[in-house]
């Protein structure tokens, strides 16, 4: 009886084991079905060009300068605090990514004063791979929500919801 229960046992445990494995495996090709990252530039207007990443773990962005036209310079970044959300359309070919994020300004005036601007968000970023390559064809936007409040802020320079988006001018977007 010690050798039937022990095979049992061992059959058991076998069975055990190999359901997980097989389990692990279905999670890994899943995983690898849904994907979605990327990283390059676009021009938010004529002239100013915006720099991004993205995976679906993390979203930035950045204007490193630019300067309006009453001479005001102007640079931007955003990051990522918090994903809340990812949605993959692997036959769509896009990605939908929502969160937190911090926003920062900084804006120097032609008088020389300058003002520092920071804000956290609520952010939706969307990709589309448009193919390969993704210059000219990918296409990258990401929308926050500002606060207006009493004193100058980032609703007063963009409104809100406000998007930054174009079609990727370097780079590439990959959805699978």
């Amino acid at each position: 009886m010690n050798t039937t229960s022990s095979s049992l046992r061992f059959g058991w445990v076998a069975g055990l084991v190999t359901c997980a494995l097989f389990g692990l495996a279905g999670l890994g090709i899943q995983a690898q079905a849904q994907h979605a990252s990327g990283g390059g530039t676009y021009f938010v207007e004529p002239g100013i060009r915006s720099e991004f990443q993205f995976s679906q773990a993390h979203v930035q962005c950045k204007i490193g300068h630019a300067v309006f036209a009453d001479g005001t310079v102007f640079q931007m970044f955003m990051f990522s605090t918090s994903v809340d959300s990812v949605t993959v359309d692997s036959a769509a070919k896009t990605v939908v990514i929502t969160g937190s994020m911090v926003s920062i300004v900084n804006l120097r005036f032609p008088d020389g004063t300058t003002a520092n601007l920071r804000e956290t968000v609520p952010y939706v970023a969307y990709a589309k791979d448009g193919g390969k390559p993704g210059a000219g064809v990918d296409f990258f936007s990401l929308t926050v929500d500002y606060t207006n409040t009493s004193g100058l802020d980032q609703f007063d320079l963009f409104g809100s919801p406000a998007t930054f988006s174009g079609t990727l001018h370097t780079g590439n977007v990959t959805v699978r």
